[in-house]
Parts: structure tokens; C-alpha cells; sequence
């Protein structure tokens, strides 16, 4: 139900006639006609025996249901109308011909006079899949999503239909209920294994469904109805890249990038696909493919801010800001009020070591956009630098308030702290407990937080996080110097001395363990604009 409107489902009567004398009995055969030949498709003759019946017998009920079904097929609506309207004038007991007038009231769009049929036909039968369906699709309209999903929840349990359980997970995941979500697409799932030809099967229906997974974050489900889009559809390139998307948050980077090659290869290769196609060679370390891949995406679309931005990161962070700087003030003449240009140009000069030159880009950034906390969170960067850590934690905090959600500001809070006389240790513990809780994956606050708890004599804590950043990244060498020393208080001789082992054979690669370290705050500073 993402996707338009569900096909309104009319209901086909069983025949029950009273027989009496004389014209009712003729009336009763010409429906018998009417009927034989609407079986065999013969649409003219049965309108035609359709219409003596009435001529017999005005209040035929079957007669104008289906002369309502013929009319509604040839897309006369009005005509319709009148049919299922004089059914119901003439049985306003029988729940069929309620369903049947409210699904044309809903064709012509009044969905409250239709709401109100459906409800008198479910009063009459409570079990009619296709009522329940029906007012389930007003609900749904009119944004009653609970009441919605209880009509569909009925309708599902009498019928299992692959549309139903479809709508079903859609309102799932507009009332943010993933696991409900989860499980109604696995009824989907089954459902449409099988069934052929239903909407659920076009291809634009898969898409839009398989978006609306990935946004909730259901990576397995989003995997599996993205895969089908592309597959019905290979020039989907929408999908394709949220396709490649779903694979990089699983970490299945070789998967990612054949799905955007393989795209590439039948020639559906516009920007978007080039732009996620440099972000997989850069994680995957094959940064030679990764700027001719950012190129071709800024080629394909040069009014893309987006695409400059990246590639101006993208530079910088392959150890080329200087590259970055000549492409970003190439890129401003374009795009002068930019904030996320002039913020790119800050960040590559800030890895050049020309802090003026990056501060004048960062204010200017800040200038365009008030808000624009990453920019707030490199200048702190530069007053750290420069060891005024008061003025950074100062800055720090303008980055926190223009953006809550930014994790990795509570560390260089913390960071700063450390550095700082007479700090208070509660306040350190609180902003890297918070950056760990809001991303655990991030290695460098899991570290500090470890070093925090060895300051305070608290061993079995220090040693909890310096595992896991050991988990987080088996190649960190201050993580196994740390944790070798909090074995060391805990008496475990033989761990302390494997981890200082290990910190002894990785210590040569240091620098640049500091330099990926870095890597990791600009990312998800870089990340936050995107």
C-alpha cells in the first residue's frame, strides 16, 4: 500500500430468488441468462438478458450487481453507481451489495460515504476480506494506521493475501514497529512465493518497498526485496545504489561493489552510482579507483554539490588536501555559499597544518550555516592543536548544540579534558560513556574510556573496554599496551604478557595508527552533511 491504491475487490453474489408466479419467474431466467453468458464472457448478451430482467423485475438485486460489474469494467463509474445503489435500495441486508456500492463510492472518491457502506457490510458479515480490505484502505488514507492494521490483521487471518501482508508491513514501518515489520515481511515474503501477478510483483512496487525497509534499518529484508527490483528491473538505478547501500551497512563490501559494478557494466552508470562506487573503493583500500570513480560521477553530474564535497573529502582523505584545495576553490566558483564546500576546504588545509588558512574556511562555513556543527567541532580541533583546550571545549559544545547526535564531540570533549589541569573525572566519564552509547563502534572513545578507568584504579572495567576496542580493531597497539597493563593489576601474568607481545609487533606502525585514528573522527564529522 506504498505504492497507489489496492485494486477495490466488488463481490459476486450467490444467487438465492424467491420463485413466484409470471414475471419474477421470467425475470429469474433472464438472470440465469445474464449469468450463463457473463461466465463465458459474452459481456453484450449478458447485459443485454441483464436488462429484461429489470424490465420484469425492477428491484432484481443480482441483475444490478451485475450490470454495476459490467458498467464499473467499461469504466462507466456513474453507471455503475446507479446499478449498486439500486441493489442496496433494494437488499440493505445483504452484505455484498453494501461492499459493492462502498467500493464505487471509494472509485469516485468519497471515502467517508464509502467508509460508512463498508462498516454497515461488516455489521451484516464480519468475515468479508474484501470489506475488511476496503475500509482498511480509508484508514490507511486518512493516516488512522492502527485502525488500518487491525481491518488488514483480520482480513490476513480469514485469507492470506500477499498485498495485505504487504500493507501490513508497510504500517509497520510507518509506526516504527520493526519487529512487526520483520514478520509481516516474512509473510509477504511467502505469500508472494505463491502467487504470480499481483501488484506486489512490479517491479516499482519492490523498489519502493525495499527503500522503506532500508530507511527503517531492516538490512536482511531490505537485502532481499531490493535484490528482487533489480533483478526485475536492472535499470533501476535507484535501487541499485540503496542495493549497495544495504551491502556497506552489512560490511559486505565485495558484495557492494559488484552490484555497482556489475551496473556500470550494462551501462546504467549515472553519478549516484559512481559516487557509491568510490566510497566502496576507498573502504576496501583501493583508493586508485576511488578518485577516477568520484571523477566520473562529478562528469556525469557537475551541478552536483554533493559529488564536490565528497571528492574534495574523498582527496583529503587519501593524503592529497592539496589536490583538495585547488579542486574545492574550483569548486566554490561555482558554489559560493556552499557550506559544505567552504567546510571541505577548511578540512583540507587543516591536514595541510595551515590553521589560519582552515579556521577563515571553517567561520565561513559557519557564517553560511549557523547549525553546521562539524565545522564548530574542527575548529575546536585547531584550538586543541594549538593547546588552548579551554576555547576547544568551547567550541566542542557549539558542535554538540547545533547537532545532539554527534557522538564522536563527546570524545573530543573528553580528550580535551584529559589534557587539561584539575578536571573533573565524572564529567570525562559521562561524555565518553555517552559517545560509547551512541556509537559503539567508534574505537577511539572505547580507548580513552579504558584509560579513564586505569587513572581511577578500576581494572576489570579498564580491561571490559580495552577488549573491545581490541574486537573493534585487532591491529590498535596502544589497545593491547593498555590492556597488558590492566592485566598486569589483575594478576593475569600470562594475558599481560601475550598483549604486550602483540603491542611490541604492531608499535612500528604507530603514526599511522594516529593517522587512521584521525581518520575515524573526520569520517564521521565528513559523514554528518551527507
Amino acid at each position: 500500500m506504498i505504492r497507489g491504491t489496492r485494486k477495490i475487490v466488488l463481490c459476486f453474489l450467490c444467487l438465492c430468488v424467491v420463485v413466484i408466479p409470471a414475471r419474477a419467474q421470467q425475470a429469474k431466467q433472464f438472470v440465469d441468462d445474464g449469468l450463463a453468458a457473463f461466465d463465458r464472457g459474452d459481456t453484450t448478451a449478458a447485459r443485454a438478458a441483464f436488462e429484461k430482467a429489470l424490465s420484469l423485475k425492477a428491484d432484481e438485486v443480482t441483475a444490478h450487481t451485475y450490470l454495476g460489474i459490467i458498467a464499473d469494467r467499461a469504466g462507466d463509474l456513474k453507471q455503475a453507481e446507479r446499478h449498486f445503489a439500486a441493489a442496496v435500495k433494494a437488499d440493505p441486508n445483504r452484505a455484498s451489495v453494501r461492499n459493492n456500492y462502498g467500493a464505487i463510492l471509494m472509485r469516485t472518491g468519497r471515502s467517508s460515504l464509502a467508509a460508512a457502506e463498508f462498516e454497515k457490510s461488516l455489521k451484516l458479515d464480519p468475515d468479508q476480506p474484501n470489506a475488511l480490505v476496503n475500509l482498511a484502505q480509508i484508514r490507511f488514507a486518512g493516516d488512522d494506521l492502527k485502525a488500518s492494521a487491525e481491518l488488514f490483521k483480520r482480513a490476513f487471518t480469514i485469507k492470506p493475501d500477499v498485498e495485505v501482508a504487504r500493507a501490513l508491513t508497510v504500517i509497520a514501518l510507518r509506526l516504527k514497529d520493526n519487529p512487526s515489520a520483520s514478520t509481516y515481511y516474512q509473510r509477504y515474503a511467502a505469500a508472494l512465493a505463491a502467487e504470480t501477478g499481483t501488484s506486489a510483483h512490479v517491479p516499482a512496487a519492490r523498489a519502493e518497498l525495499g527503500a522503506a525497509l532500508l530507511e527503517a534499518g531492516l538490512m536482511k529484508e531490505a537485502e532481499a526485496e531490493l535484490s528482487a527490483a533489480v533483478k526485475l528491473n536492472p535499470a533501476d538505478a535507484d535501487s541499485v545504489v540503496r542495493l549497495a547501500r544495504v551491502y556497506l551497512t552489512l560490511n559486505d563490501l565485495p558484495a557492494a561493489g559488484r552490484t555497482l559494478e556489475a551496473s556500470v557494466a550494462r551501462g546504467n552508470d549515472p553519478a549516484p552510482v559512481y559516487a557509491l562506487l568510490a566510497e566502496v573503493y576507498e573502504q576496501s583500500g583501493h583508493v586508485e579507483n576511488a578518485i577516477p570513480a568520484m571523477r566520473l560521477a562529478i562528469q556525469r553530474d557537475p551541478q552536483s554539490e554533493r559529488n564536490r564535497f565528497a571528492y574534495a573529502v574523498l582527496l583529503t582523505n587519501t593524503n592529497a588536501p592539496g589536490a583538495a584545495v585547488i579542486r574545492t576553490e574550483e569548486s566554490l566558483k561555482e558554489f559560493p555559499s556552499s557550506s559544505r564546500l567552504w567546510f571541505a576546504l577548511g578540512f583540507a588545509n587543516f591536514k595541510l597544518d595551515k590553521n589560519e588558512e582552515a579556521e577563515r574556511a571553517l567561520r565561513k562555513a559557519i557564517e553560511l550555516d549557523p547549525k553546521f556543527a562539524p565545522a564548530f567541532a574542527y575548529l575546536g580541533l585547531i584550538r586543541a592543536r594549538t593547546g588552548a583546550y579551554a576555547e576547544a571545549i568551547t567550541l566542542y559544545e557549539s558542535a554538540l548544540k547545533a547537532d545532539r547526535k554527534l557522538a564522536v564531540v563527546h570524545h573530543l570533549i573528553a580528550d580535551a579534558m584529559l589534557k587539561q589541569m584539575n578536571t573533573d573525572a565524572r564529567v570525562i566519564e559521562a561524555h565518553l560513556r555517552q559517545a560509547v552509547e551512541m556509537d559503539p563502534g567508534f574505537m577511539p572513545a572505547r580507548l580513552s574510556l579504558g584509560k579513564l578507568f586505569m587513572r581511577s584504579q578500576r581494572w576489570t572495567e579498564a580491561a571490559a573496554q580495552f577488549e573491545q576496542v581490541i574486537k573493534l580493531d585487532p591491529n590498535v597497539p596502544d589497545g593491547y599496551y593498555q590492556l597488558g597493563l590492566a592485566y598486569g593489576r589483575l594478576k593475569r601474568s600470562a594475558d599481560a604478557q601475550s598483549a604486550m607481545a602483540t603491542f611490541k609487533r604492531l608499535n612500528d606502525a604507530q603514526k599511522k595508527r594516529e593517522d587512521e585514528e584521525l581518520r575515524e573522527v573526520v569520517k564521521r564529522l565528513s559523514n554528518v552533511r551527507f
